[in-house]
């Protein structure tokens, strides 16, 4: 196996991947995928062993998904641990860019596809929290599940996303502080399908 990730990055290999390929973002809508990039996520270096037991299948369907994941620029090889059984696998930070043309049957359903699978990825962890929080120290127990439906113009619903974007800006990119916790936050903001008789609450 190539050495090449322990070296320095070439621009080439921290310069946007950029998917503009319906078939190409369709494949991370897979579960197991967007488990492991999300572990992957925190800075830990794990092994196919340890993704194996966070998306329930075998080490090798699990080393299957990694080097897909290789081949997309989400993970790659770190250096080979003391006792050298296993490789681990890191992410490689490298930023992402999806352009797809959603005017298009297959972009439009690329793009539904892996909403959906993040949805339901998102949905799952704010279950297990809602579920385990009488356990939660008292400042973590009140999680902000917050949900409002307005009346908004063109005009403000693009304001109001902006404005979702600019309070979490400051907070990107961060190292981890002490007392911190990795906090999923998830900004949806979406019509009502046209004709929906729903009301603001």
């Amino acid at each position: 196996m190539s050495e090449s990730h322990d070296q320095e990055r070439s621009p080439e290999d921290t310069a946007p991947y950029r998917f503009e390929n319906p078939r190409s973002i369709r494949a991370l809508a897979h579960p197991a995928r967007l488990a492991i990039i999300d572990a992957l996520a925190t800075g830990e270096e794990l092994t196919a062993t340890q993704c194996a037991e966070l998306t329930g299948l075998s080490p090798s369907a699990t080393a299957y998904h990694l080097k897909l994941l290789e081949r997309y620029g989400f993970a790659e090889t770190a250096p080979p641990r003391p006792d050298r059984r296993e490789r681990p696998w890191r992410a490689t930070g490298r930023p992402t860019v999806v352009d797809l043309d959603t005017s298009t049957p297959a972009g439009a359903s690329a793009a539904a596809s892996v909403a959906a699978a993040y949805f339901d990825a998102t949905r799952a962890i704010a279950v297990e929290f809602t579920e385990a929080s009488p356990a939660e120290p008292e400042e973590w127990r009140n999680a902000a599940l917050n949900n409002a439906d307005l009346w908004l113009t063109a005009e403000e619903f693009q304001r109001v996303a902006e404005e979702l974007v600019t309070v979490l800006e400051p907070y990107r990119g961060r190292t981890r502080l002490a007392g911190s916790r990795r906090v999923r936050v998830m900004n949806v903001v979406v019509p009502h399908p046209r004709g929906s008789r729903s009301r603001p609450a």
